[in-house]
């Protein structure tokens, strides 16, 4: 009997489909066989980790924590102190209240230094400072933490005010490594340095901020493969949604993010302008106010993973801490996990879909 190309090709298009079927539930049920053996050896792998961690002594090791002002460095200089270690606590503004809080335990092993991370002449001081006033075993550790935040979207936002990010966030993170590896090199000791999760995922009206996270993301890996060599560690902390309770996104630093974007508008053109609208930078300012009420009310899971970065004889190399106020559905961690592993395109769509800022479709 002859069978026309038609029928040809409809039983070759079903038999296709019949082998890509049988394909698929083989490599279905492979993956699930091999799935739970992952599962299986990641649990036991876990618990013989956990099971061998230890913790160094910190007394006679000095840490020097930049940005101790307020947020996670205040807080992790009292958790080190309280541990033993010799705290060198870098403060932008010596004379607020932040550094006063820590000046009062008046102790030897908690010093306060004024350090602004974008001059170098303070740089100088704090290295010679900690030069003379180290622990019998030196150095142990830098964190790097210092950071600020402006909200603006790319075409309005002045170069001037980008820099003014980037040499906090990434030139003063470089700034003090380079500073301080030698005191690091005699101990074998390791470099902390306090990123996002921003550093994940790029987020929209926010590109001061996530960009030098990015960097700092990228400087901390080559700084890691290049400092091997020397027995220094390095570790990346990349707390989630904290903004609130740290005071990045507290009433007067919501005030100051606002003045800039207000400004930054006033600088734009007509054709910006017009082109954004002014309900879209009114809507972005709620968007701002509502981030900070979604944030997360406890700072301990950070502190927590910080101090693991300073003390484990083993730090992982990255730590990614849930906040909001659900951790367990931190919106930012959820979205950079999903960047990781999803097609770009759905990603975009499900940040347009659920941020906080203005959608893109209100932009035009």
């Amino acid at each position: 009997m002859q069978i026309s190309q038609e029928n040809k090709e409809t039983y070759i298009f079903y038999s296709f489909l019949l082998v890509s079927g049988f394909i698929l539930y083989w490599l279905i049920r492979e993956a699930y066989l091999y799935g739970a053996i992952l599962v299986v050896f990641y649990v036991t792998y876990q618990k013989i980790v956990r099971n061998g961690i230890r913790f160094v002594e910190g007394k006679g090791r000095g840490v020097l924590i930049t940005g101790c002002d307020t947020g996670f460095g205040h807080y992790l200089a009292l958790r080190l102190w309280q541990n033993g270690f010799t705290v060198f606590a870098g403060c932008y503004l010596p004379d607020d209240e932040g550094a006063k809080s820590l000046q009062r335990k008046d102790s030897e092993t908690l010093q306060v230094l004024k350090l602004d991370v974008t001059k170098d002449n303070h740089v100088e001081k704090a290295l010679k400072h900690v030069q003379e006033n180290l622990p019998q075993n030196g150095l142990w550790a830098v964190v790097n933490n210092a950071a600020i935040n402006y909200l603006c979207d790319i075409e309005f936002c002045s170069l001037d005010l980008m820099r003014r990010v980037e040499d906090v966030n990434y030139y003063g993170m470089v700034r003090i490594t380079k500073a301080f590896i030698p005191l690091l090199r005699k101990s074998k000791g390791r470099i902390i340095n306090v990123t996002s999760v921003k550093g994940r995922i790029a987020l929209p009206a926010d590109v001061c901020y996530t960009t030098t996270k990015w960097a700092g993301e990228a400087f901390s890996d080559i700084l890691r493969r290049e400092m091997k060599r020397f027995g220094i560690k390095v570790v990346i902390v990349e707390p989630g949604n904290f903004g609130g309770i740290t005071g990045m996104l507290n009433d007067k630093n919501i005030e100051r993010v606002v003045t800039a974007l207000e400004e930054s508008w006033q600088n734009a053109s007509d054709e910006i302008k017009a082109a954004y609208g002014r309900k879209y930078i009114d809507d972005e300012i709620e968007g701002l106010k509502s981030a900070s009420r979604t944030s997360a009310k406890f700072i301990e899971p950070v502190i927590n993973a910080m101090h693991d970065a300073v003390a484990n004889e083993r730090p992982e190399y990255r730590y990614l801490v849930n906040g909001g106020t659900k951790p367990a559905v931190d919106w930012y961690c959820l979205c950079a996990r999903m960047n990781e592993i999803l097609p770009e395109g759905f990603v975009d769509l499900f940040i347009e879909k659920t941020s906080p800022l203005p959608p893109v479709k209100k932009r035009v």
